[in-house]
C-alpha cells in the first residue's frame, strides 16, 4: 500500500472539517475523492501534505509521516499539485518549474521530461507565468508537481476553471502519468470524469467517508447519479 490513512482528522479552530477518514492509495492506482463543496476535501489533501495540522494515522510506503512537516513529505515523494495552481506570476515557465525540483532529483531531467509532455511550455519558456491562459497555468502547476519526481501524484481541483475540451487535456494527461506507473490520489469536482477516470474512489460528505468502492461502480449507483452527478 502506498497511502493508508487512518482516524484521519483536520480542524480549523472549533470548525472541525475531516472527522476520521480512512483512505487507501495502492502502488499504480488511481484514486478519486468527490463530494460538494465543504465535505473536506481539499482538508484532506491539505492535511495529508502537511500543509495544515492533522490528526490521526499517515502511512506512506509503511512509514508514519503524521508528524513530518511538508517539505520532507515531499522529499520522500508525496507531492501536491494544490487547488488555483498556485504558480508564481513573476516568474517566468522555467523558473516556476524549477522551484518544483527544490527538494528532489535532477533538474535538467526533470525539464527535459516536462517539456516532452507538455511542449506548450517549452515554447513559454522564458514568459512570465501570470501570463499564460487558464490551461497553461495548470499545464504549469502539474509540471512543476512533477518536477518534486512523485512517487504519489496528489492533484486537488486540476479542472477548476477550465473550459471542457481543456478538462479532457488535463485527464488525458492524467491518464498518461497513471500508465507511466505513478500512483494518483485525485480531489476533483468533475464528478463524472473523476469516477470514470479512477479504479476506486471515496465519497465525502461533511468531513466522513459515506461511500466507496470501484469509481465505475459508483459511477452507475443511481443514489451517487442524483447526489453528485446531476444525472
Amino acid at each position: 500500500m502506498v497511502l493508508e490513512t487512518g482516524d484521519f482528522r483536520v480542524s480549523y479552530g472549533r470548525i472541525t472539517a475531516l472527522k476520521g477518514v480512512d483512505i487507501k492509495v495502492a502502488e499504480n492506482e488511481a484514486v478519486a475523492v468527490i463530494g460538494a463543496n465543504g465535505a473536506g476535501k481539499s482538508s484532506l489533501m491539505n492535511g495529508l501534505a502537511g500543509i495544515v495540522e492533522a490528526q490521526g494515522g499517515v502511512l506512506y510506503k509503511g512509514a508514519d509521516l503524521s508528524r513530518l512537516p511538508s517539505h520532507q513529505r515531499v522529499k520522500r515523494g508525496l507531492v501536491l499539485c494544490p487547488e488555483g495552481r498556485r504558480i508564481f506570476p513573476e516568474l517566468n515557465v522555467e523558473e516556476n518549474l524549477r522551484l518544483g525540483a527544490y527538494r528532489r532529483g535532477a533538474v535538467k531531467t526533470g525539464l527535459v521530461k516536462v517539456y516532452d509532455m507538455f511542449p506548450r511550455l517549452a515554447e513559454r519558456r522564458t514568459q512570465a507565468a501570470g501570463y499564460l491562459s487558464g490551461g497553461e497555468q495548470q499545464m504549469l502547476a502539474i509540471g512543476r508537481a512533477l518536477m518534486a519526481e512523485p512517487e504519489l501524484l496528489m492533484l486537488d481541483e486540476p479542472s477548476l476553471g477550465l473550459a471542457p475540451v481543456l478538462v479532457d487535456q488535463v485527464f488525458e494527461t492524467l491518464r498518461n502519468l497513471r500508465a507511466a506507473g505513478i500512483p494518483i490520489l485525485l480531489v476533483e469536482q468533475n464528478a463524472v470524469k473523476a469516477l470514470a477516470f479512477a479504479d476506486r474512489a471515496y465519497i465525502l460528505e461533511n468531513g466522513r467517508v459515506v461511500m466507496s468502492g470501484k469509481g465505475a461502480e459508483l459511477l452507475a449507483d443511481e443514489r451517487v447519479k442524483q447526489a453528485y452527478l446531476g444525472i
